[in-house]
């Protein structure tokens, strides 16, 4: 078995590069060939998945966090010739955690579960722009309040790392600046709402520390569409209770939908995110491909 990683050293507050070194060793001990590629700036991955030949490896592992993946996601077209597997060295780690990868950072646990795991075929959102570019998002796009942090954070990066004490300012000011866009919703082309934010998931769990919708899996054929109804910071602070609390379904200021078609209209530009990372702006179209990508899932 060949394991060619693309690694981000940047993650993990740039302790990817050793703990990938110490993961190598446990491999080769257990019989595998590991191989690996260090980005070295933003696309960098990407370009080096693009020309990857399809039998240059077995497995293809992504070092870093939802990201660096989805990086990788937007490489080339789907279905990629390498099940994907993940060391999870982000800051939320949603897809990390679907796939079962330990989050402890120890080298020979996550080797092993390397070793172990099995191709899980799941699906994935695409995102069609106004202006007709494509992308693809493997856990959670969004648009609203959600996304502006995401905005927001980003620009505080250093490298593509983050942590959750970096995020503190700018999500403060985001709480305090940002005014709601009027949204109007469509789900599969027949059912139209009206909403201040909207959370599309294809992942139950959300930002590393939330539960939105509990019928959510990157293998479940359907999106969960998310509608929020409040237009009022204090309304959000009680649906993110709701969600840390893993009762967001009761709050009666969102709606849960699902569907394989969601448009995204605004009164005026309100910014998207996928997978934690800025994905422009609004007017925005998202659909499902079901089966899209296949993923490495620890036992």
């Amino acid at each position: 078995m060949h394991f060619h990683f693309v690694v981000n050293p940047a993650a993990g507050r740039q302790q990817a590069l050793p703990l990938v070194e110490a993961i190598t060793k446990a491999l080769e001990a257990g019989g595998a060939k590991a191989t690996r590629y260090v980005t070295t700036a933003a696309g960098d991955g990407a370009e080096h998945v693009r020309t990857l030949a399809a039998d240059a490896c077995d497995r293809l592992v992504v070092v870093g966090g939802d990201g660096t993946l989805r990086e990788v996601v937007n490489a080339r077209a789907l279905p990629l010739p390498w099940p994907v597997g993940i060391v999870p060295m982000g800051t939320a780690n949603i897809v990390g955690r679907e796939v079962r990868m330990p989050l402890d950072q120890r080298a020979p646990r996550m080797a092993a579960g390397l070793l172990a795991s099995e191709p899980w075929t799941v699906d994935v959102i695409q995102l069609t722009r106004a202006d007709g570019t494509l992308e693809r998002a493997v856990a959670n796009a969004g648009v609203g309040l959600d996304a502006e942090i995401v905005r927001a954070v980003s620009e505080v990066r250093d490298g593509g790392s983050g942590g959750y004490k970096r995020w503190i300012r700018p999500i403060i000011d985001s709480f305090s600046s940002f005014r709601f866009p009027k949204l109007r919703v469509t789900v599969d082309d027949h059912i139209t709402y009206a909403a201040g934010a909207v959370i599309v998931q294809n992942a139950r769990n959300y930002g590393g520390v939330f539960e939105l919708s509990p019928d959510a899996r990157l293998d479940s054929g359907s999106l969960d569409v998310m509608i929020i109804r409040a237009r009022t910071n204090r309304a959000l602070f009680g649906i993110l209770f709701s969600a840390w609390t893993k009762r967001a379904p009761r709050n009666k200021d969102v709606k849960f939908v699902r569907g394989q078609r969601v448009s995204l209209r605004s009164s005026k530009q309100a910014p998207v995110q996928a997978d934690g990372d800025p994905a422009g702006w609004t007017d925005v179209d998202l659909e499902l491909l079901p089966g899209g990508l296949t993923l490495l899932r620890a036992p």
